[in-house]
């Protein structure tokens, strides 16, 4: 008679399954968006049991934000119409994240808004506040805050369609009236 006891333990490296989990997520992420990525597909593509997301990142969007924090943004150097064309296209495609989601929600704990702002600020704020202020403009990291939510603003107006010519309005139709603002905030040619 055979015991649970008897079965050879499978061994467990937390390391590796984590770093698996960012992987994948990471890949579909990229690739299909947020939302339309589940748990499930995660933890097939990592093989590793998917329960293990809330294990190690409380869940779906927690390794959302891991992700987020351990990826190098693309770069844009700093260049905020560039931001803004990548963040409406993406958003048009895939669907906003949790970060843009985060950024809009009144029921944000303080760890997760502390996370969040600090993703922003390593990824966008920073580079895009740096490459004012190297030109020159005046309160250059709250002109580069105003961009980042007014473009993420704008995308997520857009994919709730509250807004219909908004959110009808071709992407590169949207980009050129924004442009403007986006210049204006940079105090002058972004």
């Amino acid at each position: 008679m055979s015991t649970l006891d008897d079965k050879p333990r499978r061994t467990h490296d937390a390391d590796r399954s984590r770093r698996a989990l960012l992987a994948a997520a990471s890949a579909l992420f990229e690739e299909k968006g947020y939302e339309a990525t589940t748990v499930r597909e995660i933890g097939e593509h990592a093989d590793v049991d998917p329960a293990m997301i809330a294990r190690y990142f409380g869940g779906k969007e927690g390794l959302y934000l891991a992700v987020m924090a351990e990826t190098p943004e693309p770069g844009t150097g700093g260049d905020a119409r560039a931001f803004a064309e990548r963040i409406l296209t993406r958003h048009e495609t895939q669907g906003a994240g949790p970060i843009g989601r985060a950024m809009v929600s009144a029921t944000l704990s303080d760890a997760m808004r502390d996370e969040v702002s600090e993703i922003l600020a390593a990824r966008i704020v920073t580079p895009l506040a740096e490459a004012l202020r190297d030109r020159g403009v005046a309160d250059a990291e709250l002109r580069a805050e105003m961009v980042v939510a007014a473009t993420i603003g704008m995308s997520l107006v857009r994919s709730g369609g509250t807004l219909p010519a908004l959110a009808e309005a071709p992407t590169a139709d949207v980009l050129a009236q924004l442009e403007p603002v986006i210049d204006l905030l940079c105090g002058g040619a972004a």
